[in-house]
């Protein structure tokens, strides 16, 4: 059922939503995600064109984020920083909010449209404090961290987490879940940085001080620029902190900018999208069809294809319309870890180096371990630079290369 021949919320549902949102914004309140209301949403209509996505890049042709191809040829890319970027610095793994056309499906069944706009988003960039390889865990700049077989390694980090130390400055790309941890969609490197950054919830908070806890970290906020929706900063809340390079006395650091959200999303979700995609942890939950996705509140009603044991804290992705501040949802599917098992990505894209003694090529800067693989319309010898391939596969160990299962000769 198309999400615009929806009917009007019932009676039921907005009693539920009116008396449900604050039981869930308390419940939010530990989590990675909002506090209080989502009157952040307030007023949203269900009409407008276009495309809006949110989500962890799993692919290129142009790129692809949450099973769309988004052709990124014309689309205006920036940074966290607000940095202007071209389309070929965008990786896998990055976390991106896409703006674009309509979704239409082609003939072969996928799904198509064009950004207009890319903009990137990190969670962490700081120093490492610990790093556990065989857990597959780390602490950056006070927040937990977990990887799993799909996080993206950057190619200057050979082995994964095992080329990961403490002291090391990265960026973390991800998705927080209840309890705050960040589950890292990709790792990178990072030097020469002017400042380090935070996004996520706010834990204590000391007024009188001028203090507040995110993660395990505590940050002086007293003489930082404001912005955003809140005057002062509240347990719960979200936020967005850039900090100074170096921590003061005591180990706390002092927040140069913070930008205050009653969400995660606050400010980003657009009230104008036919077509909404979000990718995220369940943050709140009352039933099946009644949830909360990064803080976002979602109504499941008419949606297909609901798990029937859809829980706090999975991960999900929804697709519907944003109606008076709530995601009325058409479809939801749950991505369980065995569905995140660094499988399903895929890259199109001209060869650009090829070394047949180990078996790689090189396709939009990914390195691609080939011996394996079934060739389609083409054969192994025909392998060449320049020439146009479609490579599905899965990461390597290492987090930083990727072994085609099936490569597709396009020229």
């Amino acid at each position: 059922m198309s999400n615009r021949s929806l009917p009007p919320a019932s009676i039921s549902r907005r009693l539920w939503l009116a008396a449900s949102l604050a039981s869930l914004g308390s419940a939010l309140s530990a989590c990675g995600g909002s506090g209080g209301s989502f009157d952040l949403l307030a007023g949203v209509g269900t009409g407008g064109t276009g495309s809006f996505s949110t989500g962890a890049i799993r692919g290129f042709g142009s790129i692809i984020v949450n099973n769309v191809r988004y052709d990124d040829t014309s689309a205006r890319v920036v940074s966290d920083e607000g940095t202007a970027l071209s389309n070929t610095q965008l990786r896998l793994g990055m976390v991106v909010d896409v703006d674009g056309s309509d979704i239409t499906t082609d003939a072969a069944g996928l799904r198509r449209a064009s950004a207009s706009s890319i903009q990137v988003r990190s969670e962490i960039l700081g120093p490492i404090e610990r790093v556990d390889a065989v857990a597959g865990t780390l602490t950056v700049l006070g927040q937990a961290v977990r990887t799993t077989a799909a996080t993206v390694v950057d190619e200057t980090l050979r082995g994964g987490l095992a080329g990961l130390s403490p002291g090391q400055t990265v960026v973390i790309y991800g998705e927080r879940d209840r309890a705050g941890v960040c589950t890292a969609s990709r790792i990178e490197l990072r030097t020469g940085a002017p400042s380090y950054h935070l996004r996520g919830p706010i834990g204590t908070v000391d007024g009188t001080a001028r203090r507040l806890r995110m993660g395990d970290a505590v940050l002086f906020y007293g003489d930082a620029q404001r912005s955003g929706d809140l005057d002062q900063p509240r347990q719960g809340a979200f936020a967005r902190v850039d900090l100074a390079l170096a921590p003061g006395a005591a180990g706390v650091w002092r927040a140069t900018r913070l930008e205050l959200r009653n969400a995660p999303l606050a400010g980003v979700l657009p009230s104008d999208k036919a077509q909404l995609e979000l990718e995220g942890f369940i943050t709140a939950f009352t039933s099946r069809t009644q949830f909360s996705v990064n803080g976002v509140a979602v109504d499941a009603s008419n949606a297909q294809g609901v798990p029937a044991d859809l829980a706090l804290n999975q991960h999900v992705e929804v697709k519907g319309q944003l109606a008076n501040g709530v995601l009325i949802a058409r479809e939801v599917e749950r991505e369980d870890d065995k569905d995140r098992d660094g499988s399903g990505f895929e890259v199109e894209g001209r060869i650009t180096q090829i070394d047949r003694a180990t078996a790689t090529l090189v396709v939009r800067g990914l390195v691609v371990r080939y011996a394996n693989a079934r060739f389609k319309d083409g054969r192994i010898d025909q392998l060449r630079e320049g020439l146009k391939v479609d490579i599905k596969g899965r990461l390597a160990s290492d987090g930083v290369r990727l072994d085609a299962d099936e490569i597709e000769l396009k020229d």
